[in-house]
């Protein structure tokens, strides 16, 4: 089997050295390895990982979605020397930063549980409030009531024929006025008559008085001449 090292593997993927180390030490879990004195080498299957991730990252994917991906098509496996080739189960960095976000979350999560918490018993001590407001509202409507029940009761049935002969009375009285109005508006228009002929029997009484006047001052012009 053919080692690699990270710059070999950068010039077969075309990966930037800077990143395909970096993308070794992210995902060295899925990553089988062998020291080979200072150097880390990896199988010649390393490469089809890398290039995986390389096209992973392509898609829009984040560092974690890729890390479950590789964690479904790729088994986990760790460093070995050159003599021993070990599976191993022990937490990389991977896991301890995925623990280290989950544990932020679930305090992110606590601390907002606890937020609403306060803002739940501040609604529940409104609400105490309220059914204190409204046990006093029945209290006063129960006093009230009780009152209302003291009160002589009212006889309806005598009020309803008090409101009846009332009414009669005001409607007869309304027919009178209405006659009174009628004969009223008949004699003015008998009178505004008889004074129209009072005022013309006045006229001409003023023009035969002018007319006799007019005739005693013309014979007494003739037998002064």
């Amino acid at each position: 089997m053919k080692w690699l090292s990270v710059a070999e593997i950068s010039k077969i993927t075309m990966i930037p050295a800077p990143t395909a180390r970096r993308y070794a030490s992210l995902f060295k879990e899925y990553l089988s390895s062998r020291k080979m004195g200072r150097v880390t080498k990896y199988p010649e299957s390393a490469v089809e990982i890398f290039k995986r991730i390389v096209n992973l990252y392509n898609e829009g994917l984040v560092t974690t979605e890729i890390e479950e991906k590789l964690r479904a098509e790729y088994p986990r496996t760790i460093e070995v020397s050159a003599t021993e080739r070990t599976v191993a189960t022990q937490p990389s960095n991977m896991m301890q930063a995925e623990l280290s976000g989950a544990f932020s979350e679930m305090m992110a999560h606590m601390t907002k549980s606890l937020e609403v918490v306060a803002d739940q018993k501040s609604i529940i001590e409104e609400q105490r409030e309220d059914i204190y407001k409204l046990k006093k509202a029945f209290v006063l409507l129960a006093r009230s009531q009780k009152k209302i029940k003291a009160l002589p009761q009212l006889d309806m049935s005598a009020i309803a024929g008090e409101y009846d002969e009332r009414a009669s009375a005001l409607e007869q009285k309304d027919i009178e006025l209405e006659e009174v109005t009628t004969e009223l508006s008949q004699d003015n228009s008998a009178l505004r008559g008889k004074v129209e002929v009072m005022e013309a029997e006045l006229m001409r009484l003023r023009k035969d008085r002018r007319d006799m006047e007019n005739y005693f001052l013309d014979k007494i012009k003739r037998l002064k001449s």
